[in-house]
């Protein structure tokens, strides 16, 4: 390559006006080097234009004549003479427009332009929960694709396919793809929450579950009479499995006719198929291009209010009995260990929001005798963002409130940490406590032996084990999914359907809980099975059965089912709820689920005696 071609290759990458504050840091530190000698090196004026030509060589200019050089050089040696001069010639050619400038001025406000295009925009803090759905309006992400298309060609760039994932996921890119830190200077206690998170009754709890089956007849009514929707008639699971082995085989022009056919005829706000499929096809076509794991921690990323998060979680135990239920389970057996206690603790792996202790906390009030004092330590995996323990310092002090308007004693430990990591004397244990280890649907988290031989499960049943807690009481989403994608997919399609249908058969399409649910809660665990592998594939749940081996085999030792909590759960189930839910026992397990597919199991161990 020749000399003109480097020098224009260096200035294509470098500009110039980039290049004369560090040519003039260089000259700075060539001075300082040699201040001892009064500068002696440039008495050899003969000598420099060899010296200085191959510099102006590489920027591309031409060097100067030599009598403009020499005077420069006189001046700058006069001044280095003279006490009150600067070290830097002012004189010399390539300072330039930096004359009035330190070079450590200069340098600082270039560190603040940097800076500046890492802070996000204003609008960038605000969270529209209405446009972070998974799936928009095809005709505007197609336009959106034609638009960058177009951009990418006018600057001679080469054409590249660019995945629809990328607008219907919402996500930013680039520098302004930062994580913004959330805001969680949130109400932690209202009328809203004591609402939904307390108990009023079996009869409060029916008028809510009758109302709700009173506006689906009338919307059944209302649509009794209409035309079956073309979209109804399409098989959707044909299509997206044949989608599925496509991307499998690599034949990615047949997955992407797949992908289009089927964007045709979902809808977010459809059908339970239509709503399912929206989050099949982006996990498909995120896994085709090889951004599953980047977009679903970007997914992860996107924050939503605890009060959102409520309006789901009541529209999810209005329509459906499975997670009161497993809450009522829970705090039965809560409340029945620790019936005389006077200190309880209570470790929650995994307390996600804390749903699950006011109720208990109400329960405790009423108890006999007087409340006990009650600590609770929440973990839970650390948030993104620069404060990853702030939600549950939040979930602390919604809790610290209920306790204080019931008046139980009340003591809250947070930690915001992979369960694998945390140490014995982390949790602070007190053997004059009552201590309960509590984990409601959060295992499926913890890394198996896909990762390692001694998994991170067995590691946490480890640590349960060695603080001999009274009971480890333990829900779970009783399913196994392959580690083989084909088979994992048709897995994932015919479990989620059950819920999808669940929530199309008790809920209305519009509802504002029910959208929040399914693309806040849903589309996640959805989305990381289908898009991702390996490290990045987080959603890795097991049936009760393997739960019953593992469980056994480290050491535990299974208690029989109490036939009056029992009969508590399946008071809950009759009052009211849609008749195609069930709880079935078996092997000291209480199942629950949906028109005979199991969904959630529920059991209580303690530590064997060694």
């Amino acid at each position: 390559m020749s000399s003109t071609n480097i020098s224009k290759n260096v200035i294509e990458k470098y500009p110039i006006d980039d290049l004369y504050p560090t040519l003039d840091y260089i000259y700075q530190i060539l001075l300082e080097d040699d201040i001892d000698e009064q500068f002696s090196g440039y008495q050899d004026v003969a000598g420099l234009p060899d010296m200085e030509k191959p510099f102006y060589d590489i920027l591309g200019e031409k060097y100067p004549p030599s009598p403009n050089t020499n005077a420069a050089l006189s001046q700058t040696k006069s001044n280095h003479n003279s006490d009150t001069c600067s070290p830097c010639s002012d004189n010399l050619s390539f300072t330039k427009d930096y004359r009035s400038e330190s070079i450590l001025e200069k340098e600082f406000q270039r560190g603040v332009e940097e800076g500046k295009k890492f802070l996000p925009t204003i609008n960038n803090l605000a969270i529209d929960l209405h446009v972070s759905r998974l799936s928009l309006d095809k005709a505007h992400t197609d336009k959106s694709s034609e638009i960058e298309l177009e951009k990418e060609t006018a600057h001679g760039l080469p054409k590249t396919r660019k995945s629809s994932t990328d607008a219907g996921l919402n996500f930013l890119e680039g520098r302004n793809s930062k994580i913004s830190m959330p805001c969680y200077e949130e109400t932690t206690r209202d009328e809203m929450f004591d609402k939904i998170l307390l108990y009023h009754g079996e009869e409060y709890a029916r008028n809510e579950i009758s109302h709700l089956q009173e506006i689906m007849k009338c919307q059944a009514n209302q649509n009794g009479n209409q035309v079956e929707n073309l979209e109804d008639s399409i098989d959707f699971e044909s299509l997206l499995v044949q989608c599925s082995e496509a991307i499998v085989l690599n034949d990615h022009n047949m997955a992407e006719e797949l992908i289009k056919e089927i964007r045709k005829h979902v809808s977010p706000i459809g059908s339970g198929i239509q709503r399912l499929a929206c989050i099949l096809t982006d996990g498909l076509e995120a896994r085709m291009v090889g951004t599953g794991g980047e977009k679903y921690r970007q997914l992860v990323s996107k924050q939503i209010s605890t009060r959102e998060i409520l309006k789901a979680y009541h529209m999810y135990i209005t329509a459906s009995p499975l997670l009161k239920i497993s809450y009522c389970f829970a705090n039965g057996y809560i409340c029945k260990v620790a019936e005389n206690a006077s200190r309880i603790h209570i470790i929650d792996l995994g307390i996600t929001f804390g749903f699950q202790w006011p109720p208990l906390i109400q329960a405790l009030a009423k108890r006999k005798g007087g409340a006990p004092k009650l600590r609770i330590t929440g973990i839970d995996l650390p948030q993104p963002g620069f404060r990853p323990a702030e939600r549950l310092k939040q979930i602390g002090v919604r809790l610290e409130e209920y306790a204080k308007s019931f008046g139980v004693p009340f003591e809250y430990h947070c930690i915001a940490s992979l369960w694998e990591s945390i140490r014995i004397d982390d949790l602070k244990i007190d053997d004059e406590e009552v201590l309960i280890v509590n984990s409601m649907f959060r295992f499926k988290q913890v890394r198996d032996e896909t990762f390692a031989k001694d998994s991170a499960r067995n590691q946490v049943l480890n640590l349960i084990k060695q603080i001999k807690p009274k009971v480890f009481i333990l829900g779970i989403f009783s399913v196994h999914f392959s580690p083989f994608f084909t088979t994992r997919f048709r897995k994932v399609l015919l479990h989620y359907s059950m819920l999808f249908d669940m929530l199309d058969t008790l809920v209305p399409r519009d509802d504002e809980g029910r959208q929040l649910m399914e693309r806040a809660l849903l589309a996640l665990p959805i989305f990381n099975l289908v898009a991702c592998e390996g490290h990045d594939r987080v959603e890795r749940p097991e049936t009760y059965k393997q739960w019953d081996k593992r469980i056994s085999q480290a050491g535990f030792k299974q208690l029989p089912l109490d036939q009056d909590i029992v009969k508590d759960c399946n008071m809950k189930l009759k009052s009211g709820y849609h008749e195609g839910f069930f709880i079935e026992k078996e092997s000291d397990w209480l199942l629950q689920g949906w028109k005979g597919r199991i969904n959630y199991a529920l059991s209580v161990w303690e530590s064997e005696l060694e």
